[in-house]
């Protein structure tokens, strides 16, 4: 392990409960993490992938730190539990899936040292992140999925006539061995389209989900389950993605839709949830119509506008299991903008170079993809890492930005 932050005295915490280590790695996901836990009393290290790691820079962390070893090294179990108890901590949080998914294997360890991990157990997070699963428990509690099947299922079915075109294809299992999973969101127009991208996955086709797609906007919900029942919520809409065809929401707004809340919380009490949830939708304005996609075991990509909106997710979730008698509800702000300045300018690129996009979608005019990123500039939109009192983790962000610009893929924010 590497200290790329030395410890900020001020910052201490008597309290080893009130000392908590972060796994943000270098996106403003972490850093939102960082910012609510400690901007309400905690003391937080945080673990970054790199010393530019915005949380590295931001005043709220107590230290940073990397580690030598990845989560799927052997070596990485030992190091993670010496840092933990070099600096005294009560519990971990971590922030990306596969994280999750390599301490939850650590859990009895990390309970031996009286340290508790905020994520959800094992037989809950194979379940949530199985998306075959998902599909049937949706079916059996009437709430709105898309029809679809497994690509393996669906060419022996019969491509022609088993689902309605155009189609959609995403990873079935995320937390398989590497090299098994395809790209977010792959779309087949027609059965030529379907067949090429058959080609692709046939090695891994049993997981992979084909559905039937259906338009409309993307809507995240954030939730925390507490003792069965919902504790807070807060939803948005995500109005700009990269890559274009389905990706990172790059541009979000905060949001309020009931039945989609209603399902959410249906559906989790079913899994009989724990904690934290990211869980996605598509929803159509016009209509009011939606579906079910996926959940998220874990604080959503859109956690900066759901924070600055009002729900101090990392925070209520770390009191859920030290202090629950003080949890209290706080106003959510509906129609709070945010964006990630450099996910915004590949958005623009991406319009410009008229990247591929979802289905029945078209490309803004030039002219006008570029006064919609202008009009942005104001400060009615929010951005993901700037922060008056904590400005240094954009000035970071902005260095890393210009690196990453121009880039078509997912990397643009991770």
């Amino acid at each position: 392990m590497q200290q790329v932050k030395p410890f900020n005295p001020k910052l201490k915490q008597q309290d080893r409960n009130r000392r908590v280590l972060a796994i943000v790695g270098d996106t403003q996901v972490g850093l939102w993490v960082v910012r609510s836990l400690a901007r309400n009393g905690l003391e937080v290290h945080a673990i970054t992938n790199t010393s530019q790691g915005q949380s590295a820079h931001s005043r709220y962390s107590a230290s940073a730190w990397t580690l030598e070893n990845k989560p799927h090294q052997p070596d990485f179990a030992a190091e993670i539990l010496a840092l933990a108890c070099q600096l005294d901590v009560g519990s971990i949080m971590p922030v990306s899936e596969g994280m999750h998914n390599r301490l939850i294997s650590l859990r009895e360890q990390l309970d031996a040292a009286q340290i508790h991990l905020f994520s959800p157990s094992r037989e809950n997070f194979d379940k949530a992140t199985d998306k075959d699963y998902v599909h049937q428990q949706c079916l059996e509690l009437n709430i709105p999925v898309a029809k679809g099947m497994r690509l393996d299922e669906f060419m022996l079915a019969g491509p022609e006539t088993a689902l309605q075109y155009p189609l959609v294809l995403r990873t079935r299992r995320q937390n398989v061995d590497a090299g098994k999973v395809p790209v977010k969101a792959a779309y087949a127009r027609n059965l030529e389209e379907l067949l090429k991208l058959q080609r692709q996955y046939e090695a891994f086709a049993d997981n992979v989900l084909v559905q039937e797609y259906h338009p409309g906007a993307e809507e995240h919900v954030q939730i925390l389950m507490h003792e069965g029942e919902m504790f807070q919520s807060g939803d948005y809409i995500g109005e700009h993605h990269m890559p274009l065809a389905g990706g990172v929401t790059v541009q979000r707004i905060s949001c309020h839709h009931q039945p989609v809340i209603d399902d959410t919380v249906k559906l989790l009490k079913a899994l009989n949830w724990q904690g934290i949830a990211g869980v996605q939708f598509h929803y159509e304005p016009s209509t009011g119509k939606y579906i079910f996609l996926e959940i998220n075991p874990r604080f959503s990509g859109g956690l900066p506008t759901v924070v600055m909106a009002g729900f101090e997710a990392p925070f209520n979730l770390w009191q859920s299991y030290f202090e629950p008698e003080k949890m209290g509800k706080t106003p959510y702000k509906l129609g709070l903008r945010s964006r990630i300045l450099g996910g915004e300018a590949n958005w623009l690129l991406g319009q410009l170079r008229r990247d591929e996009l979802p289905p029945g979608q078209t490309h803004l005019g030039r002219i006008e993809a570029i006064l919609t990123v202008l009009w942005h500039c104001g400060p009615w939109t929010k951005d993901d890492s700037w922060l008056f009192t904590d400005p240094k983790p954009f000035f970071a962000d902005f260095k890393q930005m210009l690196k990453k610009l121009g880039a078509r893929g997912h990397e643009i924010v991770n």
